[in-house]
C-alpha cells in the first residue's frame, strides 16, 4: 500500500512540475518582461499551436519532415553504432583503429560539418540524415562499448564453465548485460539527434521544425518560434519515455532493484 502511494506521488510530480514551469513562464512574460517582442506567454503559444494544428494545419508538414529525418538518422546510427561498439570492446585492434576517428569526430561541433555535408550531398534528405546520424552514432557507440566492457568477469567464467559457445555466451550473457547501457546511449542520442535535425534544417531547407524556428526568428514571430521549440521538447520527452518503457521490458530486473 505504501509503495502504491509512493508511485502515485512520483507520478503526480511530473504534471505538477510542468504546470509550475508554465505558471512561472506566464508570470515572467506578463509581469516581468511585459514585452511581446521579447517573450510571449505560454497561453499565446498554446493558442498559436492550436491554430497551426487544427485551423490552418500548417504544422503537420514541418512535423512530418523533421520526424522522418530524425527517425532515419537514429535508426542508421543504431545499426552502425551498436555493432562497432561491440567490436571495439571485443577486439583491441578494432578499438585502437577506430578510437582516434571516433574521438575526433565526436568532439568536433556538428554545425561545422553541416555546410560541408550539404555542399557534397546537396540539400536533399540524404544530407540531413547524415547530419543527424553524426549526432546520434557516437553516444550509442560509446555506451555499447562500455556496456560490453563492464560485464562481470564472473558471469563470463560461469558461462564458459558450462561450455557455452561464443555465440551463446554473447547472446545469453554479454548482450543482456549491455542492454541498459545501449538504451542509455539511445536516450543521449535522442537529444543530440533532435539538435542535428534543427541544424540540418537551418541550411537550405524549405520545411521542418528547424526551418520553422529559423524563419520565425528571422521575422521576429515569437509565437511560431516557441511553437517549434515546444514541439522539439515534446518529441524529446516522448522519445525518452518510449526508451524507458523499452528498458523496463528488456531488463525488468533493473526495475525490481530500483523499487527495492
Amino acid at each position: 500500500m505504501q509503495a502504491s502511494y509512493k508511485n502515485i506521488a512520483w507520478t503526480m510530480l511530473k504534471p505538477i512540475s510542468i504546470f509550475s514551469g508554465l505558471v512561472l513562464w506566464h508570470a515572467l512574460a506578463t509581469h516581468v518582461v511585459n514585452d511581446a517582442t521579447l517573450l510571449v506567454s505560454p497561453l499565446v503559444v498554446i493558442a498559436k499551436a492550436y491554430e497551426m494544428l487544427f485551423v490552418t494545419a500548417d504544422l503537420y508538414p514541418h512535423l512530418y519532415a523533421s520526424s522522418w529525418i530524425f527517425l532515419q538518422g537514429m535508426v542508421l546510427a543504431t545499426v552502425v553504432g551498436v555493432p562497432i561498439g561491440f567490436l571495439m570492446a571485443l577486439s583491441p585492434a578494432v578499438r585502437d583503429y577506430v578510437n582516434p576517428w571516433m574521438t575526433a569526430l565526436y568532439t568536433t561541433p556538428r554545425i561545422a560539418f553541416a555546410p560541408v555535408i550539404l555542399l557534397w550531398l546537396g540539400i536533399d534528405l540524404a544530407a540531413k540524415v547524415i547530419i543527424v546520424f553524426l549526432g546520434c552514432v557516437f553516444p550509442i557507440l560509446i555506451n555499447s562499448f562500455y556496456g560490453m566492457r563492464v560485464v562481470s568477469r564472473e558471469f563470463v567464467e560461469v558461462g564458459r564453465s558450462f561450455r557455452l559457445s561464443r555465440g551463446s555466451l554473447f547472446m545469453k550473457i554479454l548482450l543482456p548485460a549491455s542492454v541498459p547501457f545501449i538504451l542509455a546511449g539511445l536516450r543521449l542520442a535522442v537529444g543530440r539527434g533532435l539538435t542535428g535535425v534543427a541544424i540540418a534544417e537551418w541550411f537550405g531547407a524549405t520545411e521542418g521544425l528547424g526551418y520553422l524556428i529559423f524563419f520565425a526568428g528571422q521575422t521576429l514571430n515569437l509565437p511560431i518560434l516557441f511553437v517549434g521549440v515546444a514541439v522539439f521538447a515534446i518529441l524529446g520527452i516522448l522519445g525518452f519515455q518510449l526508451l524507458r518503457v523499452i528498458e523496463d521490458l528488456a531488463s525488468p530486473w533493473r526495475k525490481e532493484l530500483l523499487v527495492k
